[in-house]
């Protein structure tokens, strides 16, 4: 890998090796190894004789800060890049400026602020061990956020800039507030706004759309882009393997669950006519 990344970006990111967490890729591979233990081993081992632990107040701290957090950084990621127009030349082709230290500040630092997000999600999952849920432990769930922690420590270590990536920021924390508003709602009244639970699933396979798009762009229509190409193609991937997996759950939760509910309503009115 480290071979494959020398050939996209000619040298690590100088600001990047001086923030905690980006330096050495030592940490976030040990906090992933220690979350995938936690929550497919060891913390169902502990939950095994136990009953699901009554956190609902830590859960909802979590989700308000969630909001909050992720709202303030999509807020930023649009500030930054979609109103600075004298500063971002090229809106097809966003990469670093140079020229403008800045935006090339505010985009370094927003960009670690997401990355601390994505390692900060990892206690979601471990709030479903400890309710016992496991259920929600899927393997979509799980290959999500270790793709996205992993995946933006190297963006911001070895490129130091969000560049293209800035729509997936801004769309992907602006999912994330509605989702965990969602979360909050829930906890609060677990009969509350559970009709708009799919809604949030389209949301998401729509973000996915929109990330596709707007890489393929530069790859199809702008050829001399100098945002890195593996990166863009990269994108461009993980958007079709995220449609996929997320198409698959929504048609497994909701469609086919729609219609097997269907079938038995309408063999219940065929018992009645008898």
């Amino acid at each position: 890998m480290s071979l494959s990344l020398e050939n996209i970006f000619p040298e690590r990111d100088p600001v990047a090796q001086q923030l905690p967490l980006l330096g050495s890729p030592v940490p976030i591979i040990a906090l992933t190894l220690a979350y995938l233990a936690i929550v497919l081993v060891i913390g169902p081992i502990f939950m095994r004789n136990r009953k699901p632990y009554n956190i609902k107040k830590v859960i909802l701290v979590y989700n308000f800060l969630q909001i909050i957090g992720n709202c303030w950084l999509s807020y930023l990621f649009i500030v930054t890049f979609y109103t600075r127009r004298a500063e971002v030349p090229d809106f097809g082709c966003l990469s670093k400026y140079p020229n403008t230290p800045t935006l090339q500040k505010l985009n370094i630092r927003g960009l670690y602020a997401f990355y601390l997000f994505k390692v900060i999600d990892y206690v979601e999952t471990i709030f479903f061990v400890l309710r016992k849920s496991f259920k929600q432990v899927s393997f979509l769930h799980i290959y999500h956020h270790i793709m996205m922690s992993i995946f933006v420590y190297y963006l911001a270590t070895y490129y130091g800039s969000a560049g293209q990536y800035a729509s997936v920021i801004i769309m992907n924390c602006a999912v994330h507030g509605f989702m965990y508003t969602y979360y909050f709602i829930s906890a609060l009244n677990m009969n509350m706004g559970l009709w708009w639970k799919k809604y949030i699933t389209r949301l998401q396979l729509t973000h996915f759309v929109l990330v596709l798009l707007h890489h393929s762009y530069p790859l199809i229509f702008r050829p001399q882009c100098d945002f890195p190409k593996g990166l863009l193609w990269f994108a461009v991937c993980q958007s079709l393997i995220m449609l996929w997996l997320f198409g698959n759950f929504y048609v497994r939760t909701y469609l086919r669950k729609h219609q097997k509910a269907a079938v038995f309503a309408d063999q219940n009115k065929t018992v009645k006519t008898y």
